[in-house]
Protein backbone atom coordinates (compact mmCIF):
# COMPACT_ATOMS: atom_id res chain seq x y z
CA UNK A 1 0.00 0.00 0.00
CA UNK A 2 1.02 3.60 -0.69
CA UNK A 3 0.56 6.37 1.19
CA UNK A 4 -2.12 9.44 -0.15
CA UNK A 5 0.36 12.36 0.30
CA UNK A 6 3.50 10.34 -1.19
CA UNK A 7 1.76 9.08 -4.53
CA UNK A 8 3.59 11.38 -6.67
CA UNK A 9 5.07 10.78 -10.49
CA UNK A 10 8.84 8.89 -10.34
CA UNK A 11 11.20 12.48 -10.76
CA UNK A 12 14.28 13.12 -11.66
CA UNK A 13 15.67 16.33 -10.99
CA UNK A 14 18.70 17.38 -13.49
CA UNK A 15 22.11 17.04 -11.78
CA UNK A 16 25.65 17.53 -13.14
CA UNK A 17 29.15 17.33 -12.89
CA UNK A 18 30.54 19.32 -10.04
CA UNK A 19 30.24 23.04 -10.34
CA UNK A 20 27.85 23.18 -13.07
CA UNK A 21 24.36 24.89 -13.22
CA UNK A 22 21.49 24.26 -14.95
CA UNK A 23 18.88 26.29 -15.65
CA UNK A 24 15.39 25.47 -16.76
CA UNK A 25 13.31 27.64 -18.23
CA UNK A 26 9.51 29.40 -17.37
CA UNK A 27 7.56 27.68 -20.06
CA UNK A 28 4.55 28.61 -19.35
CA UNK A 29 2.72 29.97 -16.18
CA UNK A 30 -0.65 30.92 -14.58
CA UNK A 31 -2.27 33.83 -12.30
CA UNK A 32 -4.60 32.55 -9.71
CA UNK A 33 -6.06 35.90 -9.28
CA UNK A 34 -7.26 39.01 -11.70
CA UNK A 35 -8.76 41.15 -9.21
CA UNK A 36 -5.43 43.52 -8.01
CA UNK A 37 -7.63 44.92 -5.52
CA UNK A 38 -8.25 41.10 -3.75
CA UNK A 39 -4.50 39.45 -4.59
CA UNK A 40 -3.48 35.89 -4.26
CA UNK A 41 -1.05 33.78 -3.47
CA UNK A 42 -0.13 29.97 -3.70
CA UNK A 43 0.48 27.58 -0.85
CA UNK A 44 1.16 24.54 -2.63
CA UNK A 45 1.14 23.23 -6.42
CA UNK A 46 1.85 19.66 -7.20
CA UNK A 47 0.66 17.67 -10.31
CA UNK A 48 -1.05 13.86 -10.69
CA UNK A 49 0.90 10.51 -11.19
CA UNK A 50 0.59 11.19 -15.10
CA UNK A 51 1.62 15.15 -14.69
CA UNK A 52 -1.88 15.98 -16.96
CA UNK A 53 -3.26 17.89 -14.36
CA UNK A 54 -1.68 20.38 -12.28
CA UNK A 55 -3.48 21.71 -8.41
CA UNK A 56 -2.87 24.83 -6.88
CA UNK A 57 -3.94 25.40 -3.48
CA UNK A 58 -4.90 29.49 -3.41
CA UNK A 59 -4.95 31.72 -0.40
CA UNK A 60 -8.74 32.45 -1.28
CA UNK A 61 -8.97 28.76 -0.22
CA UNK A 62 -9.80 27.22 -3.54
CA UNK A 63 -7.95 24.76 -5.72
CA UNK A 64 -7.14 25.51 -9.16
CA UNK A 65 -6.76 22.99 -11.72
CA UNK A 66 -4.82 23.41 -14.88
CA UNK A 67 -3.64 21.40 -17.90
CA UNK A 68 -0.07 21.52 -19.42
CA UNK A 69 -1.32 21.96 -23.06
CA UNK A 70 2.35 22.55 -24.65
CA UNK A 71 3.78 25.29 -23.10
CA UNK A 72 0.60 26.06 -21.34
CA UNK A 73 -1.07 26.32 -18.33
CA UNK A 74 -4.81 26.28 -18.80
CA UNK A 75 -7.21 26.85 -16.05
CA UNK A 76 -9.68 23.47 -16.08
CA UNK A 77 -11.88 23.81 -13.06
CA UNK A 78 -12.06 25.30 -9.42
CA UNK A 79 -13.22 23.50 -6.39
CA UNK A 80 -14.54 25.56 -3.64
CA UNK A 81 -15.94 24.74 -0.63
CA UNK A 82 -12.65 25.85 1.95
CA UNK A 83 -14.32 28.62 4.38
CA UNK A 84 -10.83 29.15 5.46
CA UNK A 85 -7.32 28.41 4.89
CA UNK A 86 -5.99 25.27 2.97
CA UNK A 87 -3.13 23.30 4.85
CA UNK A 88 -2.44 20.47 2.73
CA UNK A 89 -2.80 18.95 -0.82
CA UNK A 90 -2.30 15.82 -2.64
CA UNK A 91 -3.54 13.94 -5.46
CA UNK A 92 -4.90 10.63 -5.20
CA UNK A 93 -2.69 7.74 -6.62
CA UNK A 94 -3.12 5.22 -9.96
CA UNK A 95 -6.11 3.82 -8.30
CA UNK A 96 -7.86 7.31 -7.67
CA UNK A 97 -6.95 9.75 -10.77
CA UNK A 98 -9.56 11.79 -10.61
CA UNK A 99 -9.34 12.71 -6.54
CA UNK A 100 -7.60 15.54 -5.10
CA UNK A 101 -8.23 16.31 -1.13
CA UNK A 102 -7.21 19.16 1.02
CA UNK A 103 -7.27 19.62 4.41
CA UNK A 104 -8.46 23.15 5.82
CA UNK A 105 -8.29 25.56 8.98
CA UNK A 106 -11.82 25.21 8.45
CA UNK A 107 -11.83 21.67 10.94
CA UNK A 108 -12.33 19.24 7.32
CA UNK A 109 -10.54 17.11 4.73
CA UNK A 110 -12.34 17.01 1.96
CA UNK A 111 -12.03 14.53 -0.82
CA UNK A 112 -12.33 16.10 -4.47
CA UNK A 113 -14.04 14.32 -7.55
CA UNK A 114 -11.98 16.72 -10.39
CA UNK A 115 -13.98 15.84 -13.25
CA UNK A 116 -17.24 17.07 -11.55
CA UNK A 117 -15.75 19.77 -9.04
CA UNK A 118 -18.04 18.37 -6.21
CA UNK A 119 -16.82 16.88 -3.03
CA UNK A 120 -17.11 13.03 -2.61
CA UNK A 121 -16.05 12.67 1.10
CA UNK A 122 -15.68 15.13 3.89
CA UNK A 123 -14.22 14.35 6.91
CA UNK A 124 -15.09 17.01 10.20
CA UNK A 125 -13.70 17.81 13.30
CA UNK A 126 -15.80 20.14 15.50
CA UNK A 127 -13.98 23.04 16.72
CA UNK A 128 -10.63 22.72 15.32
CA UNK A 129 -8.53 23.74 12.42
CA UNK A 130 -6.84 20.47 10.80
CA UNK A 131 -2.99 20.89 9.50
CA UNK A 132 -2.03 18.20 7.29
CA UNK A 133 -3.35 14.54 6.33
CA UNK A 134 -2.52 11.45 5.01
CA UNK A 135 -3.93 8.52 3.60
CA UNK A 136 -2.96 4.41 3.30
CA UNK A 137 -5.28 2.20 1.98
CA UNK A 138 -8.77 3.12 3.39
CA UNK A 139 -7.82 4.71 6.56
CA UNK A 140 -7.09 8.91 7.06
CA UNK A 141 -4.99 10.64 9.25
CA UNK A 142 -5.56 14.32 10.04
CA UNK A 143 -3.51 16.29 12.48
CA UNK A 144 -5.02 18.74 14.52
CA UNK A 145 -4.80 20.53 17.96
CA UNK A 146 -2.79 17.99 19.84
CA UNK A 147 -3.85 15.01 18.35
CA UNK A 148 -4.00 12.80 15.52
CA UNK A 149 -7.32 11.57 14.23
CA UNK A 150 -8.23 8.48 11.95
CA UNK A 151 -11.04 7.81 9.74
CA UNK A 152 -12.35 4.65 7.61
CA UNK A 153 -12.77 6.14 4.24
CA UNK A 154 -14.83 2.97 3.37
CA UNK A 155 -17.90 3.83 6.14
CA UNK A 156 -16.88 7.64 6.59
CA UNK A 157 -16.49 6.58 10.51
CA UNK A 158 -14.19 7.85 12.84
CA UNK A 159 -11.70 4.79 14.47
CA UNK A 160 -9.92 6.45 16.33
CA UNK A 161 -7.86 9.45 18.21
CA UNK A 162 -4.21 9.38 19.32
CA UNK A 163 -4.40 12.70 22.31
CA UNK A 164 -1.48 10.97 24.44
CA UNK A 165 1.58 11.84 22.32
CA UNK A 166 1.21 15.76 21.36
CA UNK A 167 0.23 18.31 23.72
CA UNK A 168 0.33 21.48 20.63
CA UNK A 169 -0.90 21.30 16.96
CA UNK A 170 0.38 18.76 14.91
CA UNK A 171 1.26 20.51 12.18
CA UNK A 172 2.48 17.56 10.01
CA UNK A 173 1.22 13.73 9.48
CA UNK A 174 2.77 11.36 7.67
CA UNK A 175 2.08 7.16 6.63
CA UNK A 176 4.78 4.97 5.81
CA UNK A 177 4.02 2.13 3.71
CA UNK A 178 4.67 -0.17 6.91
CA UNK A 179 1.57 1.24 8.21
CA UNK A 180 3.80 3.26 10.57
CA UNK A 181 2.17 7.02 11.22
CA UNK A 182 4.72 9.87 12.04
CA UNK A 183 3.23 13.02 13.39
CA UNK A 184 4.95 16.32 14.14
CA UNK A 185 3.93 19.39 16.50
CA UNK A 186 4.82 23.06 17.71
CA UNK A 187 5.68 20.94 20.76
CA UNK A 188 8.99 19.96 19.43
CA UNK A 189 8.34 16.16 19.23
CA UNK A 190 7.68 13.87 15.82
CA UNK A 191 5.91 10.76 17.25
CA UNK A 192 5.92 6.98 15.61
CA UNK A 193 3.13 5.06 16.00
CA UNK A 194 2.43 1.61 14.08
CA UNK A 195 -1.28 1.54 13.30
CA UNK A 196 -1.18 -1.23 11.25
CA UNK A 197 -2.98 -3.48 13.88
CA UNK A 198 -4.38 -0.90 16.19
CA UNK A 199 -4.71 1.99 17.40
CA UNK A 200 -4.92 1.94 20.93
CA UNK A 201 -2.59 4.26 22.25
CA UNK A 202 -0.51 2.40 24.84
CA UNK A 203 -0.34 -0.77 21.94
CA UNK A 204 1.17 1.41 18.43
CA UNK A 205 3.82 3.71 20.64
CA UNK A 206 7.28 3.46 18.70
CA UNK A 207 9.34 6.11 19.69
CA UNK A 208 8.57 10.10 20.24
CA UNK A 209 11.66 12.39 18.48
CA UNK A 210 13.11 15.38 20.49
CA UNK A 211 13.47 17.85 17.74
CA UNK A 212 14.08 20.79 20.70
CA UNK A 213 12.02 23.14 17.86
CA UNK A 214 8.56 24.19 16.47
CA UNK A 215 8.57 21.35 13.82
CA UNK A 216 6.57 23.01 10.57
CA UNK A 217 7.16 20.59 7.75
CA UNK A 218 9.12 17.11 7.11
CA UNK A 219 9.32 14.32 4.92
CA UNK A 220 9.97 10.41 4.46
CA UNK A 221 13.23 10.17 2.33
CA UNK A 222 15.31 6.95 0.85
CA UNK A 223 14.64 4.27 -0.94
CA UNK A 224 12.62 2.33 1.75
CA UNK A 225 11.34 5.67 3.10
CA UNK A 226 13.81 5.28 6.36
CA UNK A 227 14.88 8.64 6.85
CA UNK A 228 13.41 11.83 7.75
CA UNK A 229 14.56 15.36 7.02
CA UNK A 230 12.91 18.40 9.66
CA UNK A 231 12.70 21.75 8.51
CA UNK A 232 11.74 23.64 12.06
CA UNK A 233 10.24 27.01 13.27
CA UNK A 234 13.60 28.88 13.60
CA UNK A 235 14.58 27.08 9.91
CA UNK A 236 16.68 24.35 10.91
CA UNK A 237 16.96 21.16 8.60
CA UNK A 238 17.40 18.02 10.56
CA UNK A 239 18.19 14.63 9.19
CA UNK A 240 17.36 11.22 11.28
CA UNK A 241 17.22 7.97 10.27
CA UNK A 242 13.93 7.07 11.94
CA UNK A 243 12.98 3.77 10.95
CA UNK A 244 16.84 2.35 11.83
CA UNK A 245 15.55 4.34 15.69
CA UNK A 246 12.55 1.83 16.27
CA UNK A 247 14.08 -1.16 15.30
CA UNK A 248 14.88 -3.03 18.63
CA UNK A 249 17.43 -5.08 16.66
CA UNK A 250 20.09 -2.16 15.67
CA UNK A 251 22.11 -0.61 18.52
CA UNK A 252 22.07 2.73 18.52
CA UNK A 253 20.46 6.07 19.95
CA UNK A 254 18.03 8.44 18.47
CA UNK A 255 19.84 7.95 15.09
CA UNK A 256 19.93 12.06 14.17
CA UNK A 257 23.06 11.54 12.13
CA UNK A 258 22.73 15.48 10.94
CA UNK A 259 21.79 19.29 12.05
CA UNK A 260 22.31 22.26 10.24
CA UNK A 261 21.42 24.94 13.00
CA UNK A 262 21.59 27.57 10.21
CA UNK A 263 20.30 26.23 7.10
CA UNK A 264 20.13 29.14 5.25
CA UNK A 265 23.30 30.75 6.30
CA UNK A 266 24.40 27.43 4.91
CA UNK A 267 22.93 28.01 1.78
CA UNK A 268 23.76 31.28 1.62
CA UNK A 269 27.17 30.04 1.60
CA UNK A 270 27.08 27.47 -1.05
CA UNK A 271 25.25 29.21 -3.36
CA UNK A 272 28.05 32.47 -2.86
CA UNK A 273 30.50 29.69 -4.11
CA UNK A 274 29.04 28.92 -7.12
CA UNK A 275 27.28 30.08 -10.08
CA UNK A 276 24.18 30.33 -8.99
CA UNK A 277 26.10 33.56 -6.65
CA UNK A 278 24.20 36.23 -8.76
CA UNK A 279 21.35 34.55 -9.13
CA UNK A 280 20.90 34.78 -5.04
CA UNK A 281 22.89 37.30 -3.65
CA UNK A 282 20.99 36.73 -0.41
CA UNK A 283 18.98 33.31 0.72
CA UNK A 284 16.24 34.84 2.11
CA UNK A 285 14.28 31.84 3.49
CA UNK A 286 14.25 28.04 2.80
CA UNK A 287 11.56 26.36 0.55
CA UNK A 288 11.79 22.82 2.15
CA UNK A 289 13.52 19.81 0.76
CA UNK A 290 12.93 17.38 -1.78
CA UNK A 291 13.94 13.83 -2.58
CA UNK A 292 14.84 12.62 -5.76
CA UNK A 293 13.74 8.38 -5.61
CA UNK A 294 15.88 7.70 -8.72
CA UNK A 295 18.83 8.87 -7.74
CA UNK A 296 18.05 8.58 -4.15
CA UNK A 297 19.41 11.90 -4.27
CA UNK A 298 18.07 14.62 -1.03
CA UNK A 299 18.06 18.78 -2.24
CA UNK A 300 17.46 21.35 0.34
CA UNK A 301 15.64 24.04 -1.64
CA UNK A 302 16.68 27.88 -0.76
CA UNK A 303 14.73 30.89 -1.69
CA UNK A 304 15.48 34.55 -2.24
CA UNK A 305 12.90 37.00 -2.21
CA UNK A 306 12.81 38.29 -5.73
CA UNK A 307 11.96 34.44 -6.97
CA UNK A 308 15.14 32.65 -7.65
CA UNK A 309 15.11 28.88 -6.11
CA UNK A 310 18.16 26.59 -5.82
CA UNK A 311 18.32 23.28 -5.08
CA UNK A 312 21.85 22.41 -3.24
CA UNK A 313 22.26 18.13 -3.09
CA UNK A 314 22.61 16.69 0.78
CA UNK A 315 25.55 14.71 0.47
CA UNK A 316 25.58 11.69 3.17
CA UNK A 317 28.64 10.14 5.25
CA UNK A 318 27.35 6.17 5.67
CA UNK A 319 29.29 4.80 8.76
CA UNK A 320 31.22 1.47 8.96
CA UNK A 321 27.97 -0.44 10.20
CA UNK A 322 25.95 0.84 7.47
CA UNK A 323 24.46 3.81 9.32
CA UNK A 324 24.44 7.47 8.37
CA UNK A 325 26.99 9.68 10.29
CA UNK A 326 27.20 13.15 8.81
CA UNK A 327 25.77 15.45 5.96
CA UNK A 328 26.81 18.28 4.36
CA UNK A 329 26.09 20.52 1.83
CA UNK A 330 27.44 20.66 -1.85
CA UNK A 331 26.49 23.77 -4.57
CA UNK A 332 24.05 24.28 -6.44
CA UNK A 333 23.19 21.82 -9.76
CA UNK A 334 19.79 23.36 -10.44
CA UNK A 335 18.85 26.91 -10.44
CA UNK A 336 14.62 28.50 -10.85
CA UNK A 337 14.92 32.09 -11.97
CA UNK A 338 13.00 34.29 -14.36
CA UNK A 339 9.19 32.73 -13.39
CA UNK A 340 8.48 34.49 -10.04
CA UNK A 341 8.96 38.11 -8.90
CA UNK A 342 8.50 37.11 -5.29
CA UNK A 343 8.59 34.16 -2.59
CA UNK A 344 8.32 30.89 -3.82
CA UNK A 345 5.78 28.53 -1.49
CA UNK A 346 5.54 25.15 -3.56
CA UNK A 347 8.23 23.57 -5.79
CA UNK A 348 7.45 20.02 -6.96
CA UNK A 349 9.46 18.25 -9.61
CA UNK A 350 7.89 16.32 -12.02
CA UNK A 351 10.81 15.10 -14.46
CA UNK A 352 13.92 15.98 -15.71
CA UNK A 353 13.43 18.50 -17.78
CA UNK A 354 14.85 17.18 -20.60
CA UNK A 355 12.39 15.87 -22.35
CA UNK A 356 8.89 17.47 -20.88
CA UNK A 357 8.05 19.32 -18.23
CA UNK A 358 10.83 19.84 -15.34
CA UNK A 359 8.20 20.61 -12.57
CA UNK A 360 5.78 23.16 -11.29
CA UNK A 361 5.80 26.50 -8.26
CA UNK A 362 3.58 28.49 -6.71
CA UNK A 363 4.36 31.93 -5.12
CA UNK A 364 3.23 35.26 -3.60
CA UNK A 365 3.02 36.61 -6.66
CA UNK A 366 0.04 34.95 -7.82
CA UNK A 367 1.46 32.62 -10.72
CA UNK A 368 1.82 28.78 -11.04
CA UNK A 369 5.16 28.39 -13.12
CA UNK A 370 5.70 25.14 -15.15
CA UNK A 371 9.34 25.07 -15.78
CA UNK A 372 11.54 22.77 -18.63
CA UNK A 373 14.76 21.99 -20.03
CA UNK A 374 13.14 20.41 -22.95
CA UNK A 375 14.27 22.73 -26.58
CA UNK A 376 10.67 21.86 -28.58
CA UNK A 377 8.64 23.32 -25.19
CA UNK A 378 11.21 26.50 -24.71
CA UNK A 379 10.89 26.76 -28.96
CA UNK A 380 6.96 26.52 -28.26
CA UNK A 381 7.21 29.34 -25.32
CA UNK A 382 9.30 31.73 -27.52
CA UNK A 383 6.74 31.70 -30.59
CA UNK A 384 4.10 32.13 -27.44
CA UNK A 385 5.67 34.97 -26.17
CA UNK A 386 8.02 36.81 -28.93
CA UNK A 387 8.95 39.40 -26.24
CA UNK A 388 10.75 37.27 -24.43
CA UNK A 389 14.54 36.22 -24.78
CA UNK A 390 15.11 33.13 -26.98
CA UNK A 391 17.00 29.84 -25.46
CA UNK A 392 20.62 30.48 -25.76
CA UNK A 393 20.58 34.04 -26.38
CA UNK A 394 23.73 36.44 -25.31
CA UNK A 395 20.78 38.21 -23.21
CA UNK A 396 19.63 35.00 -21.66
CA UNK A 397 22.55 34.51 -20.49
CA UNK A 398 23.81 37.58 -19.22
CA UNK A 399 20.49 37.66 -17.26
CA UNK A 400 21.67 34.49 -15.32
CA UNK A 401 25.01 36.14 -14.53
CA UNK A 402 27.14 34.68 -17.40
CA UNK A 403 28.56 32.31 -15.17
CA UNK A 404 29.57 28.65 -14.72
CA UNK A 405 28.07 26.06 -17.42
CA UNK A 406 24.62 27.12 -16.97
CA UNK A 407 21.65 26.59 -19.51
CA UNK A 408 19.27 29.16 -20.53
CA UNK A 409 17.91 31.98 -18.25
CA UNK A 410 13.91 31.99 -18.12
CA UNK A 411 11.87 34.44 -19.42
CA UNK A 412 11.51 37.78 -16.86
CA UNK A 413 7.81 37.45 -15.03
CA UNK A 414 5.15 39.89 -13.98
CA UNK A 415 6.65 42.88 -12.17
CA UNK A 416 3.87 43.33 -9.85
CA UNK A 417 3.97 42.02 -6.66
CA UNK A 418 1.00 42.15 -4.10
CA UNK A 419 0.69 44.92 -1.59
CA UNK A 420 1.06 42.95 1.21
CA UNK A 421 4.41 41.62 0.04
CA UNK A 422 5.75 44.92 -0.07
CA UNK A 423 5.52 45.89 3.65
CA UNK A 424 6.36 42.35 4.92
CA UNK A 425 10.04 42.66 6.45
CA UNK A 426 12.34 41.01 3.70
CA UNK A 427 13.91 38.41 5.79
CA UNK A 428 10.71 37.09 7.51
CA UNK A 429 8.98 34.27 5.64
CA UNK A 430 5.33 34.11 7.16
CA UNK A 431 3.58 30.98 8.37
CA UNK A 432 1.62 29.31 5.44
CA UNK A 433 -0.72 29.05 8.53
Amino acid sequence: MSSFNDMQPSTSAPTGPPGSLRLPQCCGSARVDFNINDPCYVFHTLTNTTGDLVAASVSNNTIKLYQPSGPQLSLVGELRGHSSTITDLAFGGSSQPGIVMSSSADGTVVSWDVRTGQPTETYKVQGQEVFSFSSLGHVLAAGTAGEVRFWDRRTRQQLATLDDTHAEDVTQVRFHESGRILSGSTDGLIAVHDVSKSFIDDDVFQAAINVNNSVEEFGLYGTDGGKLWIRTGTESVLLWEWLRGTDEEVPGGDMQFAEFSDARGTCAQACAASAAASLLPEVDYLVGCHYDRPTNQLFMLAGHNDGPVAFLPVLEQQGPHGAMTAAALATPVVALAGGHSSIVRSVHCMGDGNSGPFGVTGGEDGLVCMWTLDPSLLAAASASNPTAAPPGSATAVQAAGGQGTSQTQPSGGPERQHKYAKKRGKNRRPSPY
